[in-house]
């Protein structure tokens, strides 16, 4: 945080909030985080996270173009899309957003251009028919950028 001449009052203020950490809730926390509980909570999440970039995945491969490629990574709850290079993720980004979609255009994950044509899509969300109604506007959306064709 780049906090100017509040960065003292920030200091102190954050300072102020670890020092008083309630000892018995930290106590829960940590007899929580080395009980069998915490283990099978992150593998039942896991499963849930998977089970949904499934069926994200699988969404997208019906509705988007056949033009777009999809990474489909293990271990997390995100989709890489690449489009065709002439595409700029940054304006399906804001495009999107006037929808109510959320995407993360490639240029958030390089100091260079070469992902503009690329966005990572978040599969967290549970399906559910305002989830398919995205992922098929976004396709459409997609399909309107791809016809503008270079500069698009």
């Amino acid at each position: 945080m780049a906090a100017g001449q509040q960065a003292g009052v920030i200091q102190r203020l954050q300072l102020m909030s670890t020092l008083s950490t309630s000892a018995p809730m930290q106590l829960a926390l940590a007899d929580y985080l080395s009980s069998q509980r915490y283990d099978k909570h992150l593998h039942s999440l896991r499963r849930t996270l998977e089970q949904r970039k499934h069926i994200f995945h699988r969404a997208i491969l019906r509705a988007f173009p056949d033009v777009v490629r999809v990474y489909y990574a293990d271990g997390s709850y995100f989709l890489w899309l690449e489009l065709p290079t002439h595409c700029c993720a940054t304006r399906l980004y804001w495009r999107a957003l006037e929808e109510g979609i959320t995407i993360a255009p490639g240029r958030m994950f390089a100091a260079g251009e070469q992902y503009r044509h690329c966005f990572r899509l978040n599969t967290s969300r549970p399906w559910d028919p305002r989830s398919e109604a995205a992922i098929n506007r976004l396709a459409e959306l997609v399909g309107e950028l791809i016809a503008e064709g270079p500069g698009a």
